[in-house]
């Protein structure tokens, strides 16, 4: 059928079609006054803003296919077009963001996905096998340097900042803080000195205002005061073979001494800093790991038992709906659904074309009778 869609015209013979009722299913009918040809009339881009609204509903508004009235076998197929159309990527623009908020997530399959923030949207994402400096500094390298960092310390995160954002200050995450503290001491531990140090990393969440990080620094310093024959202490080894010595409180050492070098650095309180004022800066990744780590979260567990790329495109539609500048799903998919239509060539084979001449396939002769080898129909003895 050719022509505009509210004056369709016969494919057969190019004549105008009349409305000739419609099918069962509810689609106009048309029919040709010349050859009588019946037809009816297709619309490509409404069936597939149609579909791909189904697929948003089901993604992402965890609509069950039951919900959308259509049973699961024939969602799967109005929709398997839309797992094949790529997802986009937020445009990368130049800006230099005030804030950048750096985290890993480690999903199915093997999967980290590093993501990175301005505080609230989404700039851009990236895939890796783990959190190292390639995956970083495959993430910087397509943003331009922000004022300040904030991250939670991930493995090889440090290096790569000096590399890619040299000139950027780093504002450690202090819930991440808080909670490593926790690991090396518990959260009941049995010393006076590892409470005392845990009373600390406590406080560390609580400070407000440039005055209470001075105080928290003395304080730091107070206790290293106090306890610093206690974390010096050795334990030296009487059997043959094993270690000469080594720190006889060593937990409580290393919990000290990374709070000890993020305060000389500097990392602790950048959000503080007075060339920071009214910027809004971040002092945790809580932004992320509540806000688009648990979307995600969710998003795979009501969709359990996805495919690892179509684990992976769900995701990205969803860090796409939380992105700065974010794509419409249906425009989107419908504007490409052509790209998936598209039929593969077949591969040229060197087969013979014809007939085969000779082999050993079984000669069926209609003259033979009962006994002969020929394929046989119906059932036996009929």
């Amino acid at each position: 059928m050719k022509g505009a869609c509210n004056q369709p015209v016969c494919g057969v013979c190019g004549w105008k079609l009349v409305k000739n009722g419609h099918t069962s299913s509810g689609r106009t009918r048309w029919r040709c006054k010349s050859c009588g040809a019946s037809t009816t009339q297709a619309r490509p881009d409404v069936t597939a803003k149609a579909e791909a609204s189904l697929f948003r509903r089901w993604l992402l508004e965890e609509f069950s296919a039951r919900q959308l009235g259509l049973a699961k076998t024939s969602f799967a197929n109005k929709t398997a077009w839309c797992w094949q159309v790529q997802v986009p990527r937020p445009s990368v623009t130049g800006e230099v963001y005030d804030q950048v908020l750096l985290d890993g997530i480690y999903l199915a399959y093997g999967w980290c996905l590093i993501t990175a923030t301005n505080g609230e949207k989404i700039i851009t994402w990236q895939w890796c096998q783990r959190e190292n400096s390639a995956a970083y500094q495959a993430l910087m390298n397509r943003l331009p340097a922000p004022m300040v960092v904030v991250t939670d310390g991930g493995a090889g995160i440090a290096k790569t900042l000096k590399i890619c954002w040299p000139q950027s200050r780093i504002q450690r995450c202090l819930f991440h803080i808080r909670a490593n503290t926790i690991t090396d001491l518990t959260r009941n531990p049995q010393s006076p000195t590892g409470k005392a140090l845990l009373g600390l990393a406590n406080q560390l969440t609580r400070v407000k205002t440039p005055e209470d990080a001075g105080q928290w620094l003395s304080l730091l310093q107070d206790w290293y005061r106090v306890y610093r024959d206690y974390i010096n202490e050795k334990t030296y080894g009487l059997e043959p073979g094993s270690r000469k010595w080594w720190w006889t409180h060593e937990r409580v050492r290393k919990s000290y001494k990374r709070l000890e070098r993020l305060a000389r650095s500097g990392y602790l309180f950048t959000w503080l800093d007075p060339k920071f004022t009214g910027l809004d800066i971040q002092r945790t990744t809580s932004s992320l790991e509540g806000g688009v780590n648990a979307a995600i979260r969710r998003l795979l567990t009501a969709h359990l038992g996805l495919s690892e790329p179509h684990m992976k495109t769900a995701v990205e539609w969803l860090l796409n709906q939380k992105s700065i500048d974010p794509a419409d799903p249906i425009t989107w998919l419908a504007k490409h659904r052509h790209n998936t239509s598209q039929q593969q060539p077949r591969p040229a084979t060197n087969d013979p074309i014809g007939p085969p001449q000779y082999d050993t396939a079984i000669d069926y002769n209609p003259a033979y009778q009962d006994g002969s080898l020929h394929i046989r129909k119906g059932w036996n003895k009929r």
